[in-house]
């Protein structure tokens, strides 16, 4: 069930153009790799609480990986060590681990969810993560995902890894199941043969479902929500 956490700041440093988060909220809890915790603002002007997806877990420390696209993120970077932040959750579903040979497939900040995840596979991994410049990613942060499993870098511009988008370099062969987080347009653009699940990345309100502020349309008609149904769906599930 989720619980609302009171969150010491350890560590908040940049990790290339992203920021990477760890707190620790006092005791270890059960996290199924996928789910996302909601994270007060405290700021007058900012009402919502800002989604970050888990990218790390270590007894009852928590990491996330983000960038500052806003005044949330922005008053977030600036948290220093010994700040409490008031967490919620976990909370949404999560991604559905199998045996075998895995491809885990990131478009920007879209890599976030798939740390963690690929530490819970059960088999081999392979990292395909795009971006549009090799500065978006530190190469320590890249590290921890080479630890892990095999890592293959694309860039827009070429500075890093192959030219072009991500989902350029998506292929079929030897994969049991394809993962997939980041933006709407790249997951559009996903074309495989093998099941895959995808994580949707959108602005959530309350997390329980009950705003329905962040609906997705299947492709039977039916509306389900982000926050509640998913984040993660199969991708032959929803309509995009």
């Amino acid at each position: 069930m989720p619980e609302i956490y009171s969150g010491e700041v350890l560590e908040n440093r940049s990790a290339g153009e992203l920021f990477l988060l760890t707190v620790s909220i006092g005791k270890s809890i059960d996290i199924i790799p996928g789910q996302f915790f909601l994270i007060r603002i405290d700021r007058e002007d900012t009402v919502l609480r800002r989604a970050f997806s888990i990218f790390d877990k270590n007894d009852d420390r928590l990491s996330f990986l983000y960038r500052v696209v806003g005044k949330g993120t922005g008053w977030l970077s600036e948290r220093k060590t010994g700040y409490e932040l008031n967490i919620f959750g976990p909370l949404g579903n999560g991604f559905s681990l199998v045996e075998g040979r895995s491809l885990l497939v990131g478009g920007g900040t879209g890599m976030a969810p798939l740390y963690y995840l690929g530490k819970n596979i059960n088999g081999d991994v392979d990292f395909l993560l795009g971006a549009q410049r090799k500065t978006f990613w530190s190469e320590e942060l890249l590290s921890r995902y080479r630890d892990i499993g095999n890592l293959e870098l694309v860039t827009e511009d070429g500075s890093s890894g192959k030219k072009g988008l991500v989902t350029q370099y998506i292929k079929n062969a030897c994969y049991t199941k394809v993962y997939a987080c980041g933006p709407m347009e790249m997951l559009k653009s996903i074309d495989i043969d093998v099941p895959a699940e995808v994580s949707l990345e959108s602005v959530i309100a309350c997390g329980f479902g009950a705003c329905r502020g962040c609906i997705v349309e299947t492709v039977s008609g039916e509306y389900k929500r982000v926050c509640k149904d998913g984040p993660i769906f199969d991708l032959r599930e929803i309509s995009i």
